[in-house]
């Protein structure tokens, strides 16, 4: 089982085999492939293998902490799902076509990896 914040329980349905390493790369691979997910708050096993995580914290920018903890916030209501809960990929894919429009609104313009899901067949048909 995978431990995942909220804005991974909606990103990583778009990945394309990118990222920071391809250690990094691989232990989302890894996540992917758990059927079952544990909804938490802050770092998760995505998190563990980034070289921005500082003291359990993202340093990405000064600001990163805060920006991510705020994309999580409207993730965790936007699927109605909290930390603590239990879900699985099938379920948070449900309910991707209620909630895509309003999430690409609100996270995806000012996203690094934007132009990596613009790429993604699924994330274009929302």
């Amino acid at each position: 089982m995978s431990r995942l914040r909220g804005h991974h329980l909606i990103c990583l349905n778009f990945l394309k085999g990118e990222g920071y390493s391809e250690d990094f790369v691989e232990n989302l691979r890894r996540v992917v492939s758990d059927s079952e997910i544990e909804v938490v708050f802050g770092a998760d096993d995505v998190c563990e293998r980034c070289p921005y995580l500082k003291d359990g914290v993202c340093s990405y920018s000064e600001s990163a902490e805060e920006e991510v903890t705020e994309l999580d916030q409207m993730a965790y209501r936007l699927l109605s799902t909290y930390p603590g809960q239990r879900t699985t990929w099938h379920e948070v894919k449900e309910k991707l076509p209620e909630i895509m429009r309003t999430w690409k609104e609100f996270a995806c313009s000012e996203c690094d990896w934007k132009t990596v899901c613009e790429e993604h067949e699924e994330w274009k048909k929302y």
